[in-house]
């Protein structure tokens, strides 16, 4: 874990970026700090690691105090990713994942062999260990900064804002790799990110902070949703703090009803010209199609996205269902076989029930 307690940091023209701050970030999980511009989101963050020395107040980590430990040491024992990767520019991608475990005296060999085997992790081919920083996307850089950082194993991870130079499309894949990693891993992380979406994506745990480094609520992305502290709280969350909350709750309870469905180019007995489901030779859905001449036609085939109906979210079942040009919502078992579809309005109702059952417990 890592544990702040009562910490203070001042600066010498008196003012106060972080004031008081107590709260823990629990052993292998993902803490995001959010809250507007100036709230010492990322001075708290550097305090962690002694980039910024707070003036008073304690940071455990586990059980030391980083103020009592030696700076450098303790650093290598925490992995730190930054905007645009920070990559060094005249060294190989494989020498960059390299340069902590070079530093605690790693034998060459098995550092450059963990390096390639977190290259690999992070979704790249290890045939990028050879290039150089400038010979990589964005995105691709990112994920050799997150490999970097993972690459002496450190039960630590400091994250400031690490997706937000990339464009939006790369930066649900590296959301995605990320999660995919940390329930791997289980790293013990804090994260700082300006972006709402991202931190109720990614956070078990969020800590929300005013003006001048104040805590203003901590708790789970569900529980902040369901019950912001005050109006500074629901305010930031925004308008939209109703429809975020779908992501957390499950639709299990929803039974999918038949709609047609064949595969492409086979009959089937439904209205010309009305939408049926299009699957393809395994019985996975492939989106919607219409009727023609009594067929399911290959060649008017919208692509949909399905939801499982064990896994999926309120959230990606109303966008399913809004995207589709049927106004339903294709549902899959976690095979990814067609269970059937719900309409708009049964989400909607199933929703608000979920919600305020929800609530009311």
């Amino acid at each position: 874990m890592i544990e702040f307690k009562n910490v203070v940091k001042t600066y010498d023209n008196g003012t106060t970026a972080v004031a008081d701050l107590s709260f823990t970030a629990p052993t292998g999980k993902i803490t995001v700090l959010v809250g507007p511009s100036g709230c010492g989101k990322t001075t708290t963050l550097r305090m962690v690691n002694r980039l910024i020395e707070q003036t008073s107040g304690t940071i455990l980590l586990g059980d030391e105090d980083n103020a009592a430990v030696d700076t450098i040491k303790m650093r290598r024992k925490i992995g730190y990713v930054i905007q645009n990767a920070g990559l060094f520019p005249h060294q190989t991608v494989l020498d960059n994942v390299c340069a902590v475990p070079y530093l605690n005296g790693t034998d060459k060999h098995a550092a450059r062999t963990r390096a390639a085997d977190l290259i690999e992790l992070v979704g790249l081919d290890r045939d990028y260990g050879s290039r150089y920083p400038w010979q990589l996307s964005g995105g691709q850089q990112q994920r050799v900064g997150v490999a970097r950082a993972l690459a002496a194993d450190p039960p630590f991870m400091l994250m400031d804002e690490p997706f937000s130079a990339v464009d939006p499309i790369v930066r649900k894949q590296l959301q995605a790799e990320f999660l995919r990693i940390q329930a791997d891993l289980a790293k013990t992380i804090i994260m700082v990110t300006h972006d709402i979406d991202e931190a109720l994506r990614l956070g078990d745990q969020i800590v929300v902070l005013k003006e001048g480094g104040v805590l203003a609520q901590i708790g789970s992305p569900a529980e902040i949703l369901a019950s912001p502290a005050d109006a500074f709280v629901a305010d930031f969350l925004g308008e939209s703090r109703g429809y975020h909350a779908l992501s957390f709750e499950r639709i299990a309870s929803l039974a999918p009803q038949q709609t047609p469905s064949a595969r492409v180019g086979e009959p089937v007995g439904a209205t010309e010209g009305a939408w049926i489901v299009a699957r393809d030779e395994f019985d996975a859905p492939l989106g919607w199609t219409r009727t023609t001449a009594g067929t399911a036609s290959s060649d008017r085939l919208v692509p949909a996205a399905t939801v499982s109906h064990s896994r999926g979210n309120y959230r990606e079942l109303l966008d399913a269902a809004l995207a589709s040009p049927s106004g339903r919502a294709i549902v899959v078992d976690d095979r990814g076989y067609y269970l059937g579809t719900l309409g708009s309005d049964a989400v909607i109702h199933g929703a608000v029930e979920s919600l305020a059952e929800e609530r009311s417990s």
